[in-house]
């Protein structure tokens, strides 16, 4: 059961998969909200878009490997360049010439190379705690091999190749109760993990094994920032534990745009604090 049904649904064929994507309202400008990652689907917009249609055209897709979008094949089949051009291929079947752009981790850096490369048709931008890496990652994402078998795994060592294979669910049950520290939070990490078990964790280890991420480096994030021109807000959760929270003021100053820090925030604000980042998002679209 859903809040509001789509106006349109539709299908692109992206040559070795299908990629699916949803239109609510006819408002103006269009909105895209784009994916944080594969291991969600557009669901995890559920809070936005009711609220958002009302007053713009919401754009949102599933990514390949998730949703309703077809399953990739190789790693290959999940580089960036591939999936930004996903997006730009769901702008051009919606009819969108020009757009705002929302992106929450992956999807917050999406937005901002996609506004880099293509500056003529992105309004604005909207970054929730963006994954580009501009500092070095929290201590706890890199100090464990993720390649390495243990006899166990505790914590953080649950990222791993081998016990994603093992246990799937409870390395989501883990991550997710991460992404929220916040206080009652159930509801939300009960979505996402449903949400994961989509992708499962074939997909999530071809991700995992896929080209390089564009912005992995300090100088290729720094040089995507400094080409947008467009207005810009930041959002970032000051318990993030997905992303440096550092970053996200590093990217509002870059692209001279406005940031917002949430006290007590984790990394996925607009699911468990949806009144406050909608408000947020509904009057930077107006201002852009």
């Amino acid at each position: 059961m859903r809040a509001l049904e789509p106006t349109t649904t539709g299908e692109l064929d992206r040559g070795r998969v299908r990629v699916h994507y949803e239109v609510y309202g006819d408002g103006s400008p269009t909105v895209y909200l784009l994916m944080p990652d594969v291991i969600v689907h557009s669901r995890a917009w559920k809070a936005q878009i009711p609220f958002l249609s009302r007053h713009f055209r919401v754009v949102v897709s599933d990514p390949r490997g998730n949703g309703l979008s077809d399953r990739p094949h190789s790693p290959e089949d999940l580089g960036d360049r591939l999936l930004l051009d996903d997006q730009w291929a769901v702008l051009d079947a919606v009819g969108a010439e020009k757009a705002v752009l929302v992106g929450v981790c992956t999807g917050a850096g999406h937005a901002l190379m996609m506004a880099a490369e293509a500056p003529e048709r992105v309004l604005g931008v909207c970054a929730i705690n963006p994954g580009l890496l501009l500092t070095e990652p929290l201590p706890h994402r890199i100090a464990f091999d993720f390649d390495a078998p243990r006899e166990s795994y505790e914590g953080w060592q649950q990222q791993n190749r081998h016990f994603w294979r093992e246990d799937w669910p409870a390395f989501s049950r883990f991550f997710f109760g991460e992404m929220f520290p916040e206080p009652h939070s159930t509801k939300q990490r009960e979505d996402c993990v449903e949400w994961s078990l989509g992708a499962g964790p074939d997909t999530m280890l071809l991700e995992y094994d896929s080209p390089p991420y564009l912005g992995n480096a300090v100088d290729t994030a720094t040089a995507v920032c400094e080409a947008v021109r467009c207005p810009v807000l930041v959002i970032t959760g000051s318990l993030d534990k997905c992303q440096n929270p550092l970053r996200g003021p590093i990217v509002a100053d870059l692209t001279g745009g406005e940031l917002v820090l949430i006290e007590g925030s984790g990394h996925l604000p607009q699911a468990r604090d949806p009144v406050k980042v909608n408000l947020l998002l509904r009057d930077f679209i107006r201002r852009v």
